[in-house]
C-alpha cells in the first residue's frame, strides 16, 4: 500500500515539475454557437397553461372552520418520525434546552403512526418566534401553529 502512495506523489510531482497539465480534467476548445439551434419552437403553452384547470378526480377535504378571531395559542412543529424512539430523542434533548415539549401521535393511512413532536403551546407569537429561533440555531426547520385556545393539546 505505502508503494502505491510512493508512487502515486512521484508520478504528480513529475507531472507539476514538468508543467505538462494531466489530460484528466482538461475541457475541448469551446466554439461559439452563430445562431439559435431551434428556431421553429412553439411557445404556446406560455399562453394555455395559466387557462388550464388540472383535474385530479380527488375530492377536496372538508377541513373545519379555523377561528380567525378570539384567543390563540401558538405551538411549534419541530419534527415528525415514524420511529417513536426517534421522537422521543429529539424530545429529551429539546426538554434538557429547557422547551415545554409534547409528542402527539398521529394514525397513518399505511398502517403505523406518526410520532411529532412539538414545542410549545406558547400564549403569544413573539414567544413563540424566540423559542423558533432557537430551534433553528440547531437546524432543526420548526413551523409555527397557531390554533383556537378552545383546541386541547393533542393527545400523546
Amino acid at each position: 500500500m505505502g508503494g502505491v502512495v510512493l508512487g502515486g506523489a512521484v508520478v504528480l510531482a513529475i507531472t507539476y515539475q514538468s508543467g505538462t497539465p494531466s489530460s484528466i480534467g482538461t475541457t475541448a476548445e469551446a466554439t461559439p454557437v452563430a445562431e439559435p439551434v431551434a428556431t421553429n419552437v412553439d411557445w404556446v403553452f406560455m399562453d394555455v397553461l395559466p387557462n388550464t384547470e388540472v383535474k385530479t378526480g380527488v375530492a377536496p377535504v372538508d377541513q373545519p372552520p379555523v377561528a380567525r378571531s378570539g384567543p390563540k395559542e401558538y405551538v411549534l412543529h419541530a419534527a415528525q418520525f415514524l420511529r417513536e424512539e426517534d421522537a422521543q430523542v429529539m424530545q429529551a434533548e429539546l426538554m434538557l434546552d429547557g422547551l415545554p415539549v409534547s409528542l402527539s401521535t398521529i394514525p397513518r393511512d399505511l398502517g403505523g403512526a406518526w410520532y411529532r413532536v412539538l414545542v410549545g403551546p406558547y400564549s403569544t407569537e413573539p414567544d413563540a418566534q424566540e423559542a423558533l429561533g432557537h430551534l433553528r440555531e440547531r437546524d432543526i426547520p420548526a413551523q409555527i401553529l397557531a390554533r383556537p385556545l378552545s383546541a386541547a393539546a393533542p393527545a400523546t
